[in-house]
């Protein structure tokens, strides 16, 4: 290997990375090279090693004192922490012939002083590490899109008129400011009027010009504070579909921030299909608007925006999607008497690219509708035309069987209750848990759902049953912390199986137990912490082991759709990164403790 060859292995290392090229050069300067035979030991255990070690190839097996074994291939480094306490707490020994590189002590340590970056690397958690992966995927230039306030957007300043003032003098003052909006004083009360009120009252409503402003004004306004970030306005703009929000400073109304303004800082278009699904009169304009959401997640995620901030935006388009579809093809007194639910990683917002519909429908007791199956087929239909494959195991409108007066959906949840050793009984009663309202009466959800409260019951026969799908499927990763891949799959390994669902069904398994009513995975986990359940530490490990699960399976989904494959939940180890490698490594490490703890806390090793 070249000195230059040499110099650039050496740099694509963490921490080596964090060197600036004096320090780089002050490491090439220092390391020498060693070749060592198989079964060789290079530390035990309370030694003081001289040298860190950098694997340029072969395996050197890490034995702990509890005797979990770690590998260390090529690119990684070990004895870091040895040589900064002075004491080595493992056993090293070479398991196939091994290239290394060896640092000095004495140089290791030196940059390590001077170097804070470098070192803080070795004293990281592993949430801490999976954060700063994740910023390294980030697009650079973009590093302060999630983290931008509302202060650095364009806020309009505050242009007020009196309640009693006319709204010709509204109009004036508009004009006079370039405005689009006024706000009104009204007593106690702000309001606003729009250049789309004042057409709308006076132009096709035939109000005089001389009416009280304040008539014609909206009092229900949203309001941020202007440190609140510019995502959560964009959020609050979608979920709510108004184009302005009021920002305050303390108790100040400092000005109107404008849905075009923040758009424009954005510039990814979600407001695009936001407007198409809301202007939509057929099916076929919705088709558009949900071909573009996959546009949206590629921007977004192409910019570096979070998997959990995506999938918050994504959630809120796919119901407004489902909303509006529901509106197109059911009849008002249906949707009046009805409540329209979505299940599954749609129902916890978790969904980003299309899956499988998981849907179902409460009808209020007593209500009957003519003719509603072909109308509900048709609406399941109109799903997959906009791209939501059909479920295979038939959870949909389509299906009678999820289609119930309120009192039938209760008597489910009974059987589902008392038939605890029937799989099908567990796995519809976690699919109904996770639902959420997304059209019609969601006082029907929530009826039912209180319902499944109220006759859960403790007992803990119940929950290990429960919980013991936690356990179904392998965590992919060997004794010796490599990965167990398929070679159907061309080397990859199952990502949902082996990663996902155990934190997914885990999580909700003790979510159930405690009757937490939110859905999402992150925010359950939140809330167990919360409540003591774990611990703040593992509870961040988890959140972000779980987040950078989802964010290469999103990207593996991505690269997918771009060759237009057929979509698979396996992912190639060797075509990660070496960061992503050993992150993902250190991720299904988490799994595995988190197996651990559900096996414990359900007594899943008491049942077959």
């Amino acid at each position: 290997m070249t000195v230059p060859e040499q110099r650039s292995f050496i740099a694509s290392i963490p921490p080596f990375d964090r060197l600036n090229a004096s320090e780089l050069d002050t490491v090439i300067a220092a390391v020498d090279i060693e070749y060592f035979k198989s079964g060789a030991k290079l530390i035990s255990r309370g030694e003081s090693p001289p040298h860190l070690y950098i694997v340029i190839k072969g395996i050197v097996e890490e034995r702990a004192p509890d005797g979990s074994i770690t590998l260390h291939e090529t690119q990684d480094t070990f004895s870091a922490l040895a040589l900064l306490s002075g004491t080595c707490r493992g056993d090293f020994t070479v398991q196939e012939e091994a290239l290394c590189y060896l640092l000095p002590k004495a140089t290791f340590l030196h940059i390590s002083k001077t170097n804070p970056n470098f070192v803080n690397f070795y004293y990281q958690s592993l949430s801490q590490r999976l954060n700063r992966l994740m910023e390294q995927r980030e697009a650079k230039e973009l590093a302060s899109f999630m983290v931008a306030k509302i202060r650095d957007a364009y806020i309009h300043p505050p242009i007020f008129v009196e309640a009693q003032d006319s709204i010709y003098r509204a109009v004036e003052i508009l004009k006079q400011n370039k405005a689009t909006s006024v706000l009104v004083r009204n007593n106690t009360q702000t309001g606003i009027v729009t250049d789309t009120d004042i057409r709308e009252h006076v132009v096709l409503q035939r109000k005089p010009v001389d009416t009280p402003v304040g008539e014609i004004a909206s009092y229900q306004l949203l309001s941020m504070k202007q440190d609140d970030f510019l995502f959560n306005a964009l959020l609050q703009m979608t979920r709510h579909t108004v184009k302005r929000l009021i920002i305050y400073d303390g108790e100040e109304i400092i000005g109107v921030l404008d849905q075009m303004d923040l758009l424009s800082y954005f510039s990814h278009h979600s407001h695009l299909v936001n407007v198409q699904i809301e202007r939509a009169t057929d099916i076929d304009r919705l088709k558009k608007a949900g071909r573009d959401i996959a546009n949206v997640i590629q921007t977004l995620y192409g910019r570096g925006v979070k998997i959990h901030a995506i999938t918050q935006l994504v959630t809120e388009l796919n119901r407004k999607l489902f909303r509006k579809l529901y509106s197109l093809l059911i009849p008002p007194e249906v949707i009046a008497n009805s409540c329209l639910i979505v299940m599954g990683s749609e129902g916890r917002g978790e969904q980003i690219l299309k899956t499988d519909q998981d849907n179902a429908l409460i009808l209020r007791d007593g209500f009957a509708y003519s003719g509603l199956n072909n109308l509900l087929k048709q609406f399941t239909t109109a799903l997959k035309e906009l791209g939501y494959p059909l479920c295979p195991g038939e959870v949909m409108v389509s299906n009678p069987q999820w289609v119930k007066p309120l009192y039938d959906f209760r008597e489910q949840i009974y059987d589902w209750l008392n038939t605890p050793q029937k799989p099908a009984s567990l796995m519809n009663l976690a699919i109904f848990y996770d639902a959420v309202a997304v059209a019609g009466d969601s006082a029907l959800l929530t009826a039912a759902k209180e319902y499944l409260f109220e006759h859960l019951g403790s007992t803990r026969v119940f929950f290990t049953h429960f919980a013991k799908p936690t356990l179904s499927f392998e965590t992919p990763l060997g004794w010796f912390a490599q990965f167990i891949v398929d070679r159907k799959h061309h080397g990859g390994l199952d990502i949902k199986k082996g990663g996902i669902f155990p934190i997914v069904h885990g999580v909700r398994s003790l979510a159930l137990e405690h009757k937490l009513t939110s859905t999402n995975t992150i925010e359950r986990i939140q809330a167990l912490q919360e409540m003591g359940i774990f611990d703040r530490e593992f509870a961040e490990e988890l959140i972000e082991t779980f987040s950078f699960i989802l964010s290469l399976r999103l990207e593996n989904e991505l690269q997918q759709l771009q060759r237009n494959e057929l979509h698979s939940n396996y992912i190639q180890p060797d075509h990660l990164t070496k960061p992503e490698r050993d992150l993902l490594r250190d991720s299904l490490k988490i799994v595995n403790r988190f197996k651990d703890f559900i096996t414990y806390h359900f007594h899943l090793n008491m049942v077959t």
